[in-house]
């Protein structure tokens, strides 16, 4: 139930992402996967009591983030009302022993907490360089573009210090300061320019908060696109 639910969420902030850029192919991509998940998380019958607490938090967290779309509002509301119904008996009692579940808190396991939060499916179609970063500045993700940019493997880059690749000057300079903006909650975009065998190219990087469904940083995501500098080309 839990995976479901942060697997919905982290494809909501990649579909608030994809809306601020006007990425229409993405945004079509990500309605059709979110409405399978939200059935899943609705239809799913709860095996605990702690299952069916987070199906009812689901729907209230969905409401609360699609407040001013009334639409949505009257779809959600219908379904906490179907849960409600489920799970409680004309009484108000919850039918408990119906349901078979089990009173004691289920405990998360001792896993890595956002393991199946990534999909990396869909940030691997991105065309352009796609990595996340915790707030630790270690890799968490990176997609095949950007790991050969790098001269690296996906699986090689993950847990690692930014500061093996892009050295301390530049991470103490520039990096450190707009990803600790994105940690504290701020979507950062800003470009500069390098040079690649004797050409200048400009860069843009736009850091956007990865949060968990219960408003828990983690990490950074980072999409970043190279351009050659037109006015050179211009003025040559």
């Amino acid at each position: 139930m839990n995976a479901l639910i942060e697997l919905f969420w982290f494809k909501y902030s990649q579909l608030q992402y994809a809306v601020s850029v006007a990425d229409e192919h993405l945004i079509g991509i990500l309605d059709r996967e979110l409405d399978p998940i939200l059935s899943a998380v609705y239809d799913e019958k709860a095996a605990s009591v702690e299952d069916a607490r987070l199906q009812f938090q689901f729907l209230v967290d969905i409401l609360r983030a699609e407040a001013d779309d009334m639409s949505c509002v009257l779809r959600h509301s219908h379904l906490l009302q179907s849960l409600i119904d489920r799970y409680f008996a004309a009484t108000g009692v919850a039918n408990l022993a119906g349901l078979d579940l089990d009173r004691r808190a289920i405990l998360p396991s001792k896993g890595r907490a956002d393991e199946g939060l990534l999909n990396e499916a869909i940030l691997d179609c991105f065309p352009d360089r796609i990595a996340v970063i915790t707030p630790d500045y270690r890799y968490l993700y990176t997609n095949p573009l950007n790991a050969n940019h790098l001269e690296s493997r996906p699986i090689d880059l993950i847990g690692r210090h930014i500061v093996e690749f892009i050295g301390l000057q530049r991470f103490e300079q520039r990096v450190k300061a707009h990803l600790d903006r994105c940690f504290g909650g701020e979507v950062v975009d800003y470009t500069f320019a390098k040079t690649v065998d004797a050409r200048t190219v400009v860069v843009r990087c736009r850091m956007t908060p990865c949060l968990s469904s219960n408003g828990k940083l983690i990490g950074a995501i980072l999409v970043i696109q190279e351009h050659a500098d037109r006015r050179r080309a211009i003025a040559a």
